[in-house]
């Protein structure tokens, strides 16, 4: 193309002559520099509308828009709907115009003979329309036809004379727009310009954690493992590689540089490496969160914008007077002239091209660089969640290319020289940054973050890491909530009340004035005994070794009973065992002391007395009544530490590596030792097999073995019932799961029958799904977890609301009203008498 057809134009004078020629070449200049500017500094092609649609098979509607051909000539449309038509054949004087007296005109038809191959056409023509040669159109007619807006230029003598008037009036350029109608045949396609269709690709949907159409309940430290193994799968891994290696494929001609980017031609290869390496144990919450961000990183490359193509000098031959609007069909579609941009779109794209070559190295780079740090410390990250892309979050830490990471992660910020100023869990590695805001983000603003990344927990001591978070979160005032869960199933298993913390309230109480009497009465019992030794002895009511055991066994009670009350209670069969040991013993002395004798002395009455203020303390038996409440208190606040208990009680849980603002961030472990059985403790066993030997030593004269087993059997100590474990029986579990699952359809199916008629069908679906969900077949069976370290933090999730709030609820009662007391006279007694304030 010329800059210029017409590089000269006139300067008029003062008293000029002009003719014909000065103003025709200043007209041809002026319309030509039109032209230039719409086609070389704006685009060419449908600019907007010119839509065509088909309300019947004998009908179409073409949209009103705007055009501008190859020539820069624009073709403004304003809307018509055709019903009928006629045959039509573009004119010779366009075809083959005369332009020898008008040069400068032969910048404008010198392309119109390109268009003898659609001289014979079909023009379309309103239901208004008349004449012999109007046809109306028949069914099927726009089957393999092209419908195009054509541009008929046409230079016409004006007829210099007349019958009275031989005056030279000139010739005139007459523009029609003609909506054409041409075959679309092996011929026309010769002539027609087929151009790349738009290709959509669709996002690639993530899955969420623990949802999905079959209810599934997690308890267990590998069931919440085996849950994020799903988006590890090979079918979900190749479908990822697919779409990976379909983009990259259509993309390929346009990144600015291939280097690297081997992966994306076949990356499903790449996955499966890494997931082998890492699939078992604690890393595999990572893989979760890696996969995540390929995808994202996908997804990013399917909502880039699309690249147009750009001109900078037009081809003047490709449409120079017509635009196509498409066909019927998809195939004629293809043909539709889009619009081709100029002005700095040239520019403009280069830098589009850059930065998609900048998603496709970030997403090799995922692919390739995956690999979780030996040493790591715990930190907190401030990034974006919602609908921010993967460019606007914060780097994770389990990638090993940081430093080139860095500079793909963000391509906007890469090319404004800011891509120092990414976050990551990595800031404060040597050449990352030099803005202390960058290394040590939590101690300036964060209002632009909704989001923080906590990473390097994994794996730790989960008590460590709870103070270290903690510690974290309240030096750096983070709005969010921190708790530990433990992922173990505790049905039919008793945990250990030595793990409660905090205080017992009014227990505490209770127990300290059972243990003072306790002290204070064997303390009696003790200091009389050793006050009357001489004559307990010369009376023979005891020798002077039972006398001395005796008191060392009240003196070892006491120790028992510990100053605090949960370690107490956490031994505390074993000291029920001692007890009742005691009560029998004692039993037995009194026993003795009235066996064959038909009178008391004084001394022996008193000794009688004595033992049976103990007996007493056995028979009130406080510690029983105190452990059993105890227990009770415990049964509800123990499943609060497992995961399982959390999950029913709080909806909305997700994994994404860390918590939202104003959250709670979840620190799943896996802890079996709270469920061991205590031993007895070796001071409680000495003491224990002391007082049974006493109890074994003792005489109780003739049939002494079944007097003491009569005694024995009268001393009742029911108030706690120690259940034994039944033994698993793996044929019994299969039968109760499966006439389970017969109940559970049956009132599923009754369920359904009483809802049909009186609820719409999302609320049948909403009450029926939590009717299954409840009636779920719940097996006390252990799962074996050896392969799965004890104590450690395995997993982490968030919930977006704050959660178990600890304290006391207050009530706030506004008015003043005094309380009125209710009347209860007999003689008008009604229900309003119940009515108080």
């Amino acid at each position: 193309m010329e800059a210029y057809n017409n590089s000269i134009y006139p300067v008029f004078e003062a008293d000029q002559v002009l003719s014909q020629k000065e103003l025709n070449a200043l007209v041809s200049h002026l319309e030509e520099q039109d032209r230039l500017t719409r086609k070389n500094l704006i685009g060419i092609g449908i600019v907007c509308g010119l839509d065509i649609t088909f309300p019947n098979t004998k009908s179409v509607t073409i949209a009103c828009g705007t055009a501008v051909t190859s020539l820069g000539f624009q073709m403004a449309w304003k809307g018509a709907t055709f019903t009928q038509f006629r045959d039509y054949e573009i004119p010779d004087t366009f075809l083959q115009p005369d332009y020898t007296r008008e040069p400068y005109l032969q910048s404008i038809f010198e392309y119109s003979a390109s268009y003898e191959v659609i001289k014979n056409c079909v023009e379309l023509l309103p239901n208004t329309t008349t004449g012999p040669d109007v046809q109306v159109l028949p069914d099927a007619f726009f089957e393999d036809k092209i419908i195009l807006l054509f541009l008929e230029v046409t230079l016409i003598d004006q007829k210099n004379c007349v019958t009275t008037n031989c005056d030279d009036k000139g010739k005139r350029m007459e523009f029609n727009v003609r909506p054409l109608v041409i075959p679309f045949n092996e011929i026309t396609k010769e002539w027609l310009t087929k151009y790349a269709s738009t290709k959509t690709y669709d996002a690639l949907a993530f899955p969420r954690y623990n949802v999905s159409n079959q209810f599934k309940k997690i308890t267990t430290a590998n069931e919440v493992l085996e849950e994020f193994k799903k988006v590890i799968k090979n079918n979900y891994l190749k479908n990822i590689s697919d779409s990976i290696q379909n983009i990259y494929t259509d993309f390929q001609n346009i990144v600015t540089s291939t280097d690297g980017l081997s992966a994306l031609e076949q990356a499903l290869p790449v996955l499966n490496q890494t997931v082998d390496i890492y699939k078992e144990g604690l890393s595999v919450q990572y893989l979760w969160d890696w996969v995540f961000d390929i995808t994202e990183a996908y997804n990013e490359i399917v909502a880039f914008s699309k690249l147009n193509p750009s001109l900078c000098c037009v081809d003047e031959q490709l449409f120079p007077f017509h635009v196509v609007l498409g066909g019927i069909s998809s195939v004629e579609e293809a043909y539709r002239t889009p619009f081709i941009p100029t002005l700095n779109s040239s520019y403009e794209t280069k830098a589009k091209r850059k930065e998609i070559t900048f998603l496709f190295q970030k997403l090799a780079l995922l692919i390739n660089s995956f690999e979780i740090p030996k040493q790591t410390t715990i930190k907190v990250t401030p990034s974006t969640i919602g609908k921010a892309t993967l460019s606007e979050k914060a780097i994770p830490f389990y990638y090993n290319s940081i430093e080139e990471l860095n500079k793909k992660w963000n391509p906007k910020l890469t090319a404004e020289n800011k891509n120092d100023t990414i976050l990551s869990y990595h800031a404060d590695a040597s050449n990352y940054t030099d803005k202390d805001w960058v290394k040590q983000p939590l101690l300036y603003d964060l209002e632009p973050y909704n989001f923080f990344r906590i990473e390097g927990h994994i794996g730790k001591n989960y008590e460590e890491a709870l103070v270290q978070l903690t510690s974290l979160k309240d030096n750096f005032n983070l709005p969010f909530k921190i708790i530990a869960l433990n992922a173990q199933s505790f049905l039919n298993k008793e945990v250990d009340i030595k793990n409660h913390q905090g205080d017992w309230g009014d227990l505490e109480l209770d127990y300290d004035m059972s243990r003072t009497k306790v002290f204070n009465i064997t303390q009696a019992v003790v200091n009389w005994i050793t006050l009357n030794k001489q004559k307990i002895i010369s009376e023979s009511l005891m020798t002077e070794n039972t006398i001395a055991s005796l008191k060392n066994i009240l003196t070892e009670v006491k120790t028992l009973l510990t100053e605090d009350l949960t370690e107490f209670l956490s031994n505390y069969k074993g000291f029920y065992e001692i007890f009742k040991n005691l009560n029998i013993l004692f039993l037995f002395h009194r026993f003795c002391l009235t066996l064959n004798r038909t009178s008391l002395s004084v001394i022996a009455e008193d000794l009688i007395d004595h033992l049976d203020e103990i007996n007493e303390l056995f028979l009130e038996d406080p510690f029983t009544v105190i452990y059993n409440e105890a227990l009770k208190r415990w049964s509800q606040i123990y499943k609060e530490l497992f995961l399982s208990t959390f999950l029913e009680k709080h909806k909305g849980m997700e994994h994404k590596a860390g918590v939202t603002k104003g959250g709670t961030f979840i620190m799943v472990y896996s802890d079996s030792s709270i469920f061991k059985k205590r031993i007895i403790p070796v001071n409680q066993l000495t003491l224990l097999n002391t007082i049974t030997n006493y109890n074994a030593a003792i005489n109780l004269g003739e049939n002494s073995d079944s007097i003491k087993d009569e005694i024995k059997d009268s001393v009742v100590l029911t108030k706690t019932n120690f259940k034994e474990e039944l033994p698993y029986n793996p044929d019994a579990l299969k039968d109760c799961k499966e006439q389970t699952e017969v109940i559970k359809q049956n009132l599923i199916k009754l369920a359904n029958y009483n809802l049909s008629t009186n609820y719409p069908k999302y609320m049948q679906d909403f009450f029926v799904g939590n009717l299954g969900s409840l009636l779920q077949f719940e097996p006390s069976e252990s799962v074996n977890q050896n392969n799965i370290q004890e104590k450690v933090i395995l997993a982490d999730f968030y919930i977006p609301y704050l959660c178990c709030s600890q304290g006391n609820n207050i009530n706030i009662v506004l008015g003043n009203q005094e309380p009125t007391i209710g009347d209860f006279d007999p003689t008008d007694f009604n229900t309003e008498d119940f009515q108080t304030n």
